[in-house]
């Protein structure tokens, strides 16, 4: 995968940036996306407790007052997950058509999708780095599957791509031009 900036044509049509996505790794994330919806659905359900990822997702608000992290999760839990399931499906409603093809194509996004793309990346990393035993960035982890490791490090990079592009467009606007 490769962010760049959109063209001015491009621009002139809400677009920020292109993701140039090759099949396969539109595939992967198109299915990491996918199980990200599902595993945050079925936290929805059976709550946190079950799975450290989900912790990690959908943190506690106060954790040394039992009460009050209840009821904050009774206010708030539903449109939380509701927020980062649509992230997710962002992501691979995106990559669905790049996925069921046999060639890499390009994907237009708008500053609000490429912010989604950010907190759904962001998202799978924190799945990803529980699943590894990584506790801050820079840690190696305590367990990895084959390639996992891999797959965080690409995810780490296409977020910083993304968020670079986000800040280029911030710093446009600044200075007076267009976004």
């Amino acid at each position: 995968m490769r962010v760049s900036a959109a063209s001015a044509e491009q621009a002139a049509d809400g677009v920020l940036g292109v993701v140039h996505a090759e099949v396969e790794e539109a595939r992967i994330l198109a299915s990491l996306a996918d199980q990200l919806q599902a595993l945050l659905a079925d936290g929805l359900a059976t709550g946190t407790e079950r799975d450290g990822a989900l912790g990690r997702l959908l943190p506690d608000a106060y954790r040394h007052e039992p009460d009050l992290a209840d009821e904050w999760r009774q206010l708030s839990r539903r449109g939380l997950v509701d927020r980062k399931i649509g992230f997710a499906r962002t992501l691979s409603t995106a990559l669905a058509p790049v996925a069921a093809s046999t060639a890499a194509a390009e994907v237009a996004l708008t500053e609000a999708e490429a912010l989604d793309w950010v907190r759904g990346v962001g998202d799978l990393r924190l799945v990803i780095a529980e699943r590894m035993g990584i506790i801050v960035d820079g840690d190696e982890g305590t367990f990895a599957e084959p390639g996992l490791r891999d797959v965080y490090d690409w995810l780490a990079w296409l977020q910083d791509s993304l968020v670079q592009l986000l800040e280029q467009a911030d710093a446009r606007r600044a200075s007076g031009g267009d976004a």
